[in-house]
């Protein structure tokens, strides 16, 4: 059977990922850290919680090094929520500690300067769109469906230079919600609590990953 593995970043959707992952036939291994370039499967940084948290936890030892090191190699990455803001270069949630920088970008909070009421954070369904006239490859069928989100920080304004990314609006801010960028795939939304789009999604990034 095909494998992927779950790096634990200290958070609680690691059931729920693996969960979801064998609903579509893949193996799951949890890993607690990365020691070696050799890495035998596709891995997934999944996350519900704070930046800040989850980057020490990736620093502390050599899992930054061999991480960063399996990146620049090419080997696939997914990354979940939290595990998707960490691989830019910083976020406002704890300014004091740098992200991967494996993307240019800064995490912003999306509640930030907004002078009328909004909610805390984006709790709940979303639809995806394209923000404009290109190629979604493999992911135009995602384009119009609604995923769950959770979360109060986001990407905004992205420079990424892929066709492959999708958004959705909140508090009239356009917010990066998925993307498919060479090695890496980040989602900000939870495919593992999206029921049937979720494991849709998931089956086609394996697909691409080419398991």
């Amino acid at each position: 059977m095909k494998n992927v593995c779950i790096l634990n970043l200290g958070y609680s959707n690691i059931k729920s990922v693996m969960g979801a992952f064998e609903e579509i036939d893949i193996e799951t291994t949890v890993i607690e850290k990365i020691d070696s370039v050799e890495i035998n499967a596709p891995l997934v940084l999944p996350g519900v919680g704070a930046f800040g948290g989850a980057m020490e936890r990736l620093t502390s030892g050599d899992t930054g090094y061999y991480l960063n090191e399996a990146y620049k190699k090419g080997h696939p990455i997914l990354g979940i929520c939290l595990g998707m803001q960490v691989m830019f270069e910083g976020s406002e949630e704890d300014l004091k500690i740098d992200g991967l920088g494996f993307l240019p970008g800064h995490v912003r909070n999306l509640n930030k300067n907004i002078e009328e009421f909004s909610p805390p954070s984006n709790i709940g369904y979303s639809y995806l769109y394209a923000s404009r006239t290109q190629d979604l490859g493999q992911y135009a069928k995602f384009n119009g469906k609604n995923f769950y989100f959770m979360h109060s920080f986001g990407l905004v304004d992205d420079n990424l230079s892929t066709d492959q990314k999708l958004y959705i609006n909140f508090n009239n801010q356009e917010v990066l919600a998925m993307f498919h960028y060479q090695n890496l795939v980040g989602i900000q939304f939870h495919p593992e609590r999206s029921g049937e789009p979720g494991l849709e999604l998931l089956s086609s990034i394996v697909k691409k990953f080419k398991l």
